[in-house]
């Protein structure tokens, strides 16, 4: 790749939520696409809010199509999935609060941001973990070596819930209204790779085709 002024350093931004399962279908190739790129470009997370603040439990109708759902994403990305979860009762699927623990990992330690999103997603869907939950949340940080109470103590707070906020704002801006959603950012001009799901050959060609566009 040539190389780029400072301003025009192309930025991967990624938009996801740790609670949507395409999203944890595409963690491998996003991940693969993020290597090969490693300073070649910046990455930039942003958390969407699939279903922030809900508070109505599933009821069987949303249970039987999201068991569905699953198992397609299971078929088509080989990802695995612990179906135990449809045996949960009464359960909120609000991911506001593993939304904020990625934030706030991004906060006290940057570097383990997208850690923090794939190991959520691995404890939520291969795991059956569930979570919502601030404490399960605290225990998957302590695993990247955050201590429990010092998560807790910045998941819990005001700032943390804004800046949370702040990113579901921007996946707006960008009308990313898919999980997940790719884009390329080089100086001013910002380009769509992928709405949903892709496969690494499909995206990795694209974002090549939108790479050679940028330039001048």
């Amino acid at each position: 790749m040539e190389k780029y002024d400072l301003l025009d350093v192309p930025h991967l931004i990624y938009v996801m939520d740790p609670m949507c399962s395409w999203c944890y279908g595409f963690a491998p190739v996003l991940h693969r696409l993020k290597e090969e790129q490693d300073g070649k470009m910046n990455f930039k997370l942003v958390l969407g809010g699939l279903r922030p603040c809900t508070t109505e439990p599933m009821g069987e109708e949303m249970k039987a199509a999201v068991h569905q759902h699953w198992q397609e994403v299971e078929k088509a990305t080989g990802q695995p999935f612990d179906l135990d979860f449809f045996e949960r009762d009464s359960f909120v699927y609000d991911t506001e609060p593993a939304c904020r623990a990625v934030v706030t990992v991004r906060y006290l330690q940057p570097e383990k941001e997208l850690a923090m999103a794939e190991e959520v997603q691995r404890a939520f869907y291969a795991r059956n973990n569930d979570v919502t939950k601030p404490e399960v949340l605290a225990e998957i940080a302590l695993g990247l070596g955050i201590a429990e109470d010092t998560f807790l103590e910045r998941f819990e707070s005001e700032e943390m819930k804004e800046k949370t906020q702040q990113d579901f704002l921007i996946a707006r801006h960008l009308q990313a209204n898919a999980f997940p959603s790719l884009y390329l950012l080089v100086g001013h001009n910002l380009t769509l790779l992928s709405r949903g799901y892709r496969l690494y050959d499909a995206m990795k060609a694209k974002l090549e085709e939108a790479l050679k566009a940028s330039k001048p």
